[in-house]
């Protein structure tokens, strides 16, 4: 059977006996021709703040001073009242007893109070549409025949290629 020996001495042995094992591969310089710019175009959008006023209400529910000192002063209030509308004993009770309610109903309700407060969100501008070099086009000179190719950055006035010599015919 094979073993791992016998096949890497087959594999050279056929590398050699192909064209491409005699090729030789060097580096060289190429004058460049042209370079013309290649561009798309991508969508942008910028985020922005934008921060406005919002009324916040707040509630607070508790009582207005003392409960019992309301529920008098609304009892009395009342009888007054009831009194001089009223003019006799039962106007004056009616008066007092409505008001003593009212005074105490009066320190349970819920009181609220409002303020302004800056609110923001970030928004998205309109997008927009910029353009960008995506690479060059370029054409070269390499020992008198021309070539192009394509390349994400600019060149500059020359360019590095890869010469591969191998022989003809031998295949």
């Amino acid at each position: 059977m094979f073993n791992i020996k016998t096949l890497s001495i087959a594999g050279f042995a056929l590398a050699l006996s192909s064209g491409s094992a005699f090729a030789d591969t060097y580096y060289d310089y190429a004058r460049v021709i042209k370079a013309k710019p290649v561009y798309h175009y991508v969508t942008v959008s910028q985020p922005v703040e934008q921060c406005y006023p919002v009324k916040k209400r707040r509630y607070l529910k508790g009582h207005h001073g003392d409960r019992t000192g309301s529920t008098v002063a609304g009892a009395v209030l009342g009888g007054v009242i009831g009194n001089v509308i009223g003019d006799n004993r039962e106007s004056t009770v009616a008066g007092a007893i409505i008001g003593g309610a009212l005074g105490h109903t009066s320190s349970h309700k819920r009181y609220h109070s409002t303020r302004v407060v800056e609110h923001c969100d970030t928004v998205y501008e309109k997008t927009r549409k910029v353009r960008e070099i995506k690479g060059y086009k370029v054409k070269y000179r390499y020992q008198g025949e021309k070539y192009k190719t394509f390349m994400r950055q600019h060149p500059g006035d020359k360019i590095k290629v890869r010469v591969r010599v191998s022989p003809v015919g031998y295949d």
